[in-house]
């Protein structure tokens, strides 16, 4: 018969043993929960942060759409009615752009991205002068329409600057009280003060193989930037006086702020490049990638301009060109827009200026009106050689500093 302490002495070390694994199983059970709340709280914070996003982003397009010009605010807040959605947003200029900052309700988080329009579909060219009189010269082009307040479309016979048997033009659309121009105003005066005087350092040269910024944002303190070599700046910020790229520099989703701005050479480039004088641009490579190239233009004096869009040499898949001319007008002299034969676009260019457009075009162009010079002659209202074919399927994102209403949007 066995001994019943021998029982007892084997029954409390198993006790031990199941009370020990209960407790193991409960801790683990209660571990499991634990992280499964944590992780349950944390998909919670991050879709209700992307519900307060979105409907932050969707009030600021309402705010957009409905003014009818350009909204701007440094900072605003809602919270819902049952109090579940709360943000604070501000919508402020940066560069050419607005940008739109959403901060979720207890500003752990953001939402930053620059906003514009998509604007309804246009003729492929809109002239803005009062008295739009042009006139087509060698073989010059214009497909898909041309809009304009009062003037005529026609084919040049004068015997300097003869239109070519080639040369073409189809529907002309003519009124004061078109849509066009209805819904079409410049605010040149939000981008004036994007553009800085104070730097710290004299020059900065960013050569070989150096990055500028790579995936960040960077603020230059410099007053003359220069990128050559295989230098290269992705999602940066530059603020500068001069800004020079060259050779095989990269600059990929690049906010470019400067007096004067050069792109030349073999450089690839995308992103927004604001100059407030002059932008030159005489590139050997295909641009691939979206950008936009925008001259905010500058009156010095009575009857003196520096503002120049001067596009030497471009081939580009999806560019915006914009020149803003502000306080331009005709008595100024000059031809502030240079597209010469050696530029093809797909895209958009807007010009509040006289332009001598030589390139090719496929996409949409408003101007001012055409001309050119031909030594110290001034040819106004004469298109040489440039082709404007209108590409209804090419939607471009504007910057509403050039208001055309349409579909409010956002970039990152």
């Amino acid at each position: 018969m066995p001994n019943i302490h021998d029982r007892r002495g084997f029954t409390l070390p198993l006790t031990i043993v199941i009370l020990v694994a209960i407790a193991f199983l409960s801790f683990s059970l209660y571990d499991m929960v634990r992280r499964e709340r944590v992780e349950s709280f944390r998909r919670f914070t991050d879709i209700r942060a992307e519900l307060e996003f979105e409907s932050g982003a969707n009030y600021a397009f309402y705010r957009m759409q409905k003014e009818g010009k350009p909204w701007r605010t440094d900072s605003l807040s809602h919270t819902s009615k049952d109090g579940n959605i709360s943000f604070s947003l501000s919508h402020v200029q940066d560069g050419a752009c607005a940008r739109l900052d959403v901060f979720n309700h207890d500003s752990t988080k953001s939402f930053s991205v620059h906003t514009g329009f998509i604007p309804n579909s246009r003729p492929a060219l809109t002239l803005l002068a009062p008295q739009a009189n042009t006139s087509l010269v060698g073989k010059a082009k214009i497909e898909g329409g041309v809009a304009m307040q009062t003037g005529s479309v026609t084919y040049s016979s004068h015997y300097k600057m003869r239109a070519d048997r080639e040369a073409f033009f189809d529907t002309v659309f003519s009124g004061e009280s078109l849509p066009y121009f209805d819904t079409l105003k410049f605010h040149p005066e939000l981008g004036r003060n994007q553009f800085t005087d104070k730097f710290t350092e004299e020059s900065c040269v960013f050569d070989g193989n150096e990055s500028v910024g790579v995936n960040e944002r960077w603020h230059s303190s410099c007053k003359t930037l220069t990128m050559q070599g295989d230098s290269r700046c992705e999602n940066c910020t530059i603020r500068a006086d001069r800004v020079f790229i060259r050779e095989r520099a990269n600059l990929q989703n690049a906010s470019v702020v400067a007096r004067t701005i050069s792109i030349k050479d073999s450089a690839q480039v995308s992103g927004e490049f604001f100059a407030q004088e002059s932008l030159l641009v005489n590139l050997k490579t295909t641009q691939q990638k979206k950008f936009r190239l925008v001259v905010q233009g500058k009156k010095s004096g009575e009857t003196k301009y520096s503002g120049l869009l001067d596009l030497q040499k471009l081939v580009a898949d999806d560019a915006v060109v914009i020149f803003m001319g502000d306080n331009w007008d005709e008595t100024m002299g000059g031809i502030p827009v240079n597209i010469a034969e050696s530029v093809k676009i797909r895209g958009a260019i807007i010009s509040k200026g006289t332009t001598d457009f030589r390139g090719k075009l496929d996409g949409m162009m408003i101007a001012y009106n055409f001309g050119f010079y031909d030594g110290n002659t001034l040819w106004r209202g004469f298109l040489r050689g440039g082709q404007i074919k209108g590409d209804t399927a090419y939607h471009p994102f504007l910057p509403d500093m050039v208001y055309l209403g349409g579909e409010a949007i956002y970039e990152k």
